[in-house]
């Protein structure tokens, strides 16, 4: 199947799936959709912005999301931009309302989006331990995703 405009009801599927995680594409038109047998890209302004079920940096850097968010020091992000898992000794900052499971956005310090992830553990956990793998990173700069 080739790439085309989605319909208001496949725009309105997209719009729920991506309230989860506290994303809204309202401002965006003329979202586009490619299905293969693999994936589900669909693109806005020719980039993806949501792929497999995973919003990509394209659409989060494009929207500024503010909730579900984590910062990380400097040392962190070339890990992160790797595919390395972020460890909590590298977060500076994070949303009060993670809960283990959730997906979450990383940003530097600078206020770009480098990654998200699935969340391992409570806010209160990670900031309380500062030990361990806190993210499982599922997307980063450099990645499949990336590459489209």
């Amino acid at each position: 199947m080739s790439r085309h405009i989605i319909s208001r009801k496949d725009y309105k599927n997209l719009k729920e799936k991506l309230l989860k995680y506290n994303v809204d594409i309202s401002k965006l038109e003329n979202i586009e959709i490619d299905n293969t047998k693999k994936n589900e890209i669909y693109y806005f302004s020719g980039k993806p912005i949501f792929y497999n079920n995973i919003p990509t940096l394209y659409l989060i850097n494009y929207l500024k999301v503010n909730t579900k968010t984590i910062t990380v020091d400097d040392g962190a992000v070339p890990h992160i931009e790797n595919g390395s898992n972020l460890f909590a000794p590298g977060i500076i900052d994070m949303d009060k309302t993670i809960k283990k499971g959730d997906m979450v956005f990383i940003k530097d310090k600078n206020n770009l989006f480098i990654a998200t992830g699935i969340a391992n553990e409570d806010y209160g956990n990670i900031m309380e331990s500062k030990k361990g793998e806190a993210v499982k990173i599922i997307h980063y700069f450099n990645d499949k995703i990336m590459e489209l």
